[in-house]
């Protein structure tokens, strides 16, 4: 049976169902998802697989989780078919999954997190700080929670919900110019890492949380923040994707050298390609010279974190909200 098949198959299913799920068919193709910060009309990318998995297994991975939500739609199921759908660029398709499943369950913390996330990268950041706020108050004085994980042969990792939540509450703060906020949620984030011996989503935190105090004009809690951090390489050996995060902070602690910095090669992890490396590592370049001063050369870094081919990294996208407030009017 073909995929197309199994979608005609599916939606005749759906048809008949009558579910508040049975208006999702798993999208094909491209679809229009947003504007960037700077005007662009931005549209999924589908065959971009961000080193996660090869197309059948995205394809299989996709058809099942679709078929599971169908048949029994929760919190879990409407997660993982949402998750699926962001994977291959259908941010605005996975929203209607969320929409959907907060429409029965409107109390549940996780699926108001990942809706969140997905307000984020449309460059929604109002909405997406709204819903984190209204899921963070759910899971206050809970117990922390772990994402089920997705079928063996497609890679996933048992993420702490919480951790996320906050996390992209601090990302959503920051592009809105919040810094001291923002970093109040990396902290918040941070600190469950810490109580889950995560280190490498310690390192994530620390990162954004460091950028946000610097930018914030709080020096000496940023440089506090830094020489705290003691990991080293063989401390992330389990992350399934770049350290980019990790190189940032020994280029922030003046343990990495500028100049042979930037990188644009593709890693073969997880969500680290070209484009990836690129303007993570052009992203960090830029803010290094923006919090010693140097604003107009912080620019062409900015410029190259911005052109990438990929729209929906936190990088792009903080690059973008930087971009629009220290250089109005001006295209990248």
């Amino acid at each position: 049976m073909t995929f197309k098949t199994l979608l005609i198959t599916g939606a005749a299913a759906l048809a008949l169902a009558g579910t508040a799920a049975s208006a999702q068919e798993i999208p094909q193709g491209t679809s229009y998802q947003t504007e960037s910060l700077l005007g662009e009309r931005l549209y999924t990318r589908s065959a971009e697989t961000m080193n996660l998995a090869d197309p059948s297994a995205f394809e299989r991975a996709t058809i099942e989780a679709h078929a599971a939500y169908v048949a029994d739609m929760n919190p879990d199921t409407a997660t993982w078919y949402g998750r699926m759908l962001s994977y291959q660029g259908y941010f605005r398709e996975a929203i209607e999954v969320y929409d959907a499943a907060i429409e029965r369950f409107p109390e549940n913390a996780k699926l108001r997190r990942h809706r969140a996330h997905r307000y984020f990268t449309l460059r929604d950041f109002d909405a997406s700080i709204a819903e984190g706020l209204r899921a963070a108050e759910l899971y206050e004085n809970m117990p922390l929670e772990r994402e089920l994980l997705g079928p063996d042969y497609f890679p996933s990792t048992p993420d702490v919900v919480q951790f996320y939540l906050y996390y992209h509450l601090g990302q959503a703060y920051f592009a809105a110019n919040q810094y001291r906020e923002a970093a109040r949620w990396f902290n918040r984030s941070h600190e469950v890492a810490v109580g889950v011996d995560d280190a490498v989503s310690i390192t994530a935190a620390v990162y954004w949380e460091y950028i946000s105090l610097a930018r914030a004009g709080d020096f000496f809690a940023a440089r506090e923040l830094l020489e705290s951090y003691t990991f080293t390489l063989e401390d992330l050996s389990e992350n399934i994707e770049s350290n980019f995060y990790f190189d940032g902070i020994q280029l922030f602690k003046g343990e990495r050298d500028f100049d042979t910095f930037f990188s644009d090669e593709d890693t073969g992890m997880a969500f680290s390609n070209a484009s990836a490396a690129a303007s993570s590592t052009a992203f960090t370049l830029a803010n290094y010279l923006l919090l010693q001063g140097h604003r107009d050369e912080a620019k062409e870094w900015y410029r190259r974190s911005i052109n990438v081919d990929g729209w929906s990294f936190f990088a792009r996208i903080q690059a973008e909200a930087d971009w629009a407030t220290l250089f109005p009017g001006e295209t990248p």
